[in-house]
């Protein structure tokens, strides 16, 4: 009963939008000289409809539907006044009695009174819509087949009566019936165009998928509309069934509408790269480069930088403008092509210095301290101090930091903090007191850190370990990894484990994170042999059992994806192991994209 009465409120919403946009073109109409409406129509007539309908909308609004149905009633038997009657007003009527009997349980009410307007006005498609609606819902069959032929013959080669019969069957779930009727439709009208949304909408739910791209393709030529439909409905198709998808909708020639939908599809599917390159080939105009640019913000939404890089490429390419360029040049810099972001920055463009400077420094910036060019970051900022404001300078603090820091000069990190907002940034002080080996002042403000990135956490799981409050050993090594020297690192994180009580096995693996495969077994093995009860052993075997697997050791993986789910049952990575042992025995299914 609550499902029925919710359908039966967002049909009376919808066409309430409909009633109301009729009762203003209606009093539009009455308002109009009679001369300058083709005809002589009674004024008080007009009037006295209108104040029908009137009352009607405001008692459905009050919940009086019965007041209600009374007053539509009136403004219908006054709409089909012979040689005066209003077919706006003949709509409103129909659709609010159909809204108000069907909320009253009464919904087979409606349809001796579509039948009556249908007599009177043959082609009437509200008063069709209505009857051949009321008649399927009802599940009269019969009377529906010949509510529809009847329609059929009055609209001649309109496909009207096609679209609205098999919609309603699919509605159902009957899609066979659905079948059956467009396929009459194909052979009376020739209509695979004009009712080609239809027909994709059916072949996909009677899974033929290969045939809905088509009809998808072809409907898009004159329902660009349906491109969300197309999308949401094609989207649920089963990964075998995908290439033959991409194979319609490739086909030259490579027209927008098509490659933007497959573009959707492949991104949904988890495939960026094929997503660009569908749209990627469609000739250049500004449609394209605005399919273009929204590819590029939903590849950013999905952290799909290296795709997202080439699309504003491409549009900065075709347009020319600063926004393109800029972020063209940051997706670049998230992607860790910082030469690229960095060849981005240098292009010449539009825009005066100032503006340019504001959006591309930072980016420009960032990408030298990728590169270990610090010394060329501070030229630059130095060079572009005019151009700058107070706001602007600060900014530049953070990627100037990290680019001394990618050149492993502290000193010099340390000093460009100085008189920034970066000074009370606990995360940036907290790395600062780290390299510097203050293990107390680091622990204190990294805990506070905003971010939770996965080099924080274990920066704070090694300090959670050690209660010693300097060592300047520990901050080398992390030193060292921010310089990106991980075989550096790693070699200090196993020096120092000897030093560090109950840290050990953390600084361990580590390493073992940090180095080759065959190092990183020597280190696993070390941790599960003398550290058993450390939380870090059951990562040394989960880790240890992948590589052993990885190898073609199955025998080796399985004895310790079986020691961890034995001697660790509690620990975070059990299911993971579980489902490693599974899958080694052909319980779980390849996953599929």
């Amino acid at each position: 009963m609550a499902r029925r009465r919710r359908k039966v409120l967002v049909h009376r919403s919808v066409s309430r939008c409909l009633s109301w946009a009729l009762a203003l073109g209606a009093l539009s109409i009455a308002a109009t000289p009679a001369h300058a409406q083709g005809g002589v129509r009674p004024p008080a007539t007009r009037v006295d409809s209108a104040d029908a309908l009137s009352t009607a909308l405001d008692a459905e609004d009050k919940g009086e539907l019965k007041k209600a149905a009374v007053a539509y009633r009136e403004v219908l038997q006054r709409a089909l006044i012979p040689g005066n009657s209003d077919g706006d007003k003949v709509a409103l009527s129909l659709l609010g009695l159909e809204r108000v009997w069907a909320e009253l349980g009464m919904r087979d009410s409606i349809i001796p009174v579509a039948q009556r307007v249908v007599q009177l006005r043959p082609t009437d498609p509200v008063a069709r819509s209505i009857q051949l609606r009321a008649l399927v819902s009802i599940g009269r069959d019969d009377e529906a087949r010949i509510a529809f032929t009847s329609w059929r013959r009055a609209a001649g080669n309109d496909g009207a009566p096609f679209r609205e019969y098999a919609r309603l069957l699919l509605q159902q779930g009957r899609a066979q019936a659905a079948d059956s009727v467009l396929g009459e439709a194909g052979r009376l009208l020739g209509a695979g165009g004009a009712l080609s949304g239809e027909v994709a909408q059916l072949h996909v739910a009677l899974g033929r998928w290969h045939a809905a791209a088509m009809a998808f393709r072809e409907a898009l030529r004159d329902e660009p509309y349906l491109e969300t439909a197309a999308m949401f409905a094609l989207n649920r198709a089963p990964a075998p069934t995908r290439d033959s998808i991409r194979t319609v909708l490739l086909a030259e020639p490579a027209l927008l509408a098509p490659r933007r939908l497959l573009s959707a599809l492949e991104l949904a599917w988890g495939e960026p790269r094929r997503a660009w390159f569908a749209l990627a080939s469609v000739k250049s105009d500004d449609s394209t480069s605005a399919a273009w640019r929204a590819f590029g913000e939903r590849a950013e939404l999905a952290q799909s930088w290296l795709v997202a890089r080439d699309a504003w490429s491409a549009v900065l390419e075709k347009r020319g403008d600063l926004e393109a360029q800029q972020r063209a040049a940051q997706a670049a810099l998230n992607a860790g092509d910082a030469a690229g972001a960095l060849q981005l920055t240098s292009r010449k463009g539009p825009g005066t210095d100032v503006v340019r400077a504001r959006a591309l420094l930072p980016i420009e910036i960032a990408a030298l301290g990728e590169l270990g060019r610090a010394s060329e970051a501070q030229q630059r900022i130095d060079a572009s101090g005019p151009l700058l404001d107070e706001t602007a300078r600060s900014a530049m603090a953070r990627p100037l930091v990290s680019a001394y820091l990618r050149a492993g000069d502290l000193a010099r990190a340390k000093a460009a903090v100085k008189g920034t907002d970066l000074e009370d940034d606990d995360e940036t002080a907290g790395w600062l007191a780290l390299y510097d080996g203050d293990l107390a002042t680091a622990r204190k403000r990294l805990v506070r850190a905003a971010t939770q990135r996965g080099e924080l956490v274990d920066a704070l799981g090694i300090l959670a370990r050690t209660r010693v409050d300097q060592s300047p050993g520990l901050g080398a090594a992390f030193l060292a990894l921010a310089r990106r020297d991980s075989a550096g690192a790693a070699a200090r994180f196993i020096a120092l484990s000897d030093s560090v009580g109950p840290a050990a096995p953390a600084l361990l693996s580590m390493a073992a994170r940090l180095s080759p495969k065959a190092g990183a077994m020597t280190l696993w093995d070390r941790i599960i042999a003398t550290w058993a009860k450390s939380p870090e052993a059951a990562e040394a075997l989960l880790a240890s059992a992948r590589a052993l697997l990885a190898a073609g050791d199955k025998a080796g993986a399985t004895t310790r994806f079986e020691t961890l789910l034995v001697d660790y049952p509690t620990s975070a990575l059990a299911p993971q192991a579980r489902r490693e042992l599974e899958r080694m025995k052909g319980q779980v299914p390849p996953a599929t994209h």
